[in-house]
């Protein structure tokens, strides 16, 4: 605690006398998200511009931009340190985009806040809700905006039909309030809660024909796919199909690779089978989907 102390004595002293001195080469390569100056902050969007400008061009920078901020994350989570670690990760993935820490720190805050999103003990987010009587799934899908994926997975359900609930049973819920945006440069897949970063998906293979630089949809529905049929959520064989998820032009969906030949005719997005299988518990009917060129 003395330490913290005197190095935020330090450093109110460096603002308030020199702005552009020491401080400010310290946040260069290993500042925070939160404990940055608004001041501050604004010089270091230009020193990541300055950064991308310079790699662009072929030259190499003295260190590699966000990796110091990444070292120290690494340590961070080693030494049990979940929340600091957490705020040097979202600080590459905010500022350092491009730096070739960025996909690893992407992927352990990816997996970090998934992990806590899809956790029935994690209580952030979710709420817990009393079934009343004349209740369906289907009415507290709608009234709550998520999935009978979620739904399930949360409240630990057994069965995912109306015989299962009763009046005076708990559940515990959570909005599924993301957006969706694929990258076809980069192949990736990532979902984004407001401008809050929640994980990145691998893309495996593309089959899109859209030529606008932004297309922008809705997810249509959720259902998974068995035996050439197509089952809702809340059917016994939805639990063992393979998830699809269709989008609003309806020619388009996400859904998982197989060795199957209709992978080949199909249009839309594939990825991993357990990416797709997880998708489900975070993502709902409407929401938003960007798809860039």
């Amino acid at each position: 605690m003395r330490i913290i102390l005197i190095i935020k004595a330090i450093a109110g002293s460096l603002v308030l006398g020199a702005m552009g001195g020491t401080a400010y080469l310290m946040q260069e390569y290993t500042g925070t998200v939160t404990e940055m100056p608004g001041t501050v902050m604004e010089q270091q969007r230009q020193v990541e511009l300055n950064l991308k400008q310079k790699a662009e061009q072929g030259i190499k920078a003295d260190n590699e931009p966000g990796e110091k901020a990444f070292k120290r994350a690494k340590d961070l989570l080693a030494m049990g340190s979940m929340a600091a670690a957490e705020e040097k990760l979202k600080y590459i993935v905010s500022f350092y985009p491009s730096a070739m820490c960025a996909p690893a720190a992407r992927k352990i805050l990816g997996e970090i806040n998934v992990d806590r999103l899809l956790d029935p003990d994690w209580k952030k987010g979710k709420s817990v809700i009393q079934v009343k009587s004349g209740d369906t799934f289907t009415r507290i899908v709608r009234q709550n905006k998520t999935t009978m994926d979620s739904l399930v997975h949360l409240s630990k359900l057994m069965r995912a039909d109306h015989r299962s609930l009763h009046p005076g049973d708990k559940l515990t819920v959570m909005p599924l309030e993301m957006r969706v945006v694929i990258d076809l440069r980069r192949k990736t897949l990532t979902l984004w809660r407001g401008e809050e970063f929640i994980k990145e998906y691998p893309v495996k293979k593309v089959a899109y024909r859209g030529k606008a630089a932004v297309k922008r949809l809705k997810i249509d529905s959720i259902r998974g796919w068995h035996g050439g049929k197509v089952y809702p959520s809340h059917a016994e064989e939805y639990t063992g199909s393979n998830k699809v998820i269709t989008l609003s032009d309806k020619s388009l969906a996400i859904r998982a690779v197989s060795d199957e030949n209709q992978d080949d005719m199909a249009m839309g997005f594939l990825l991993s089978r357990a990416d797709v299988e997880e998708l489900p518990l975070l993502l709902r009917p409407s929401n938003d989907i960007e798809i860039r060129q």
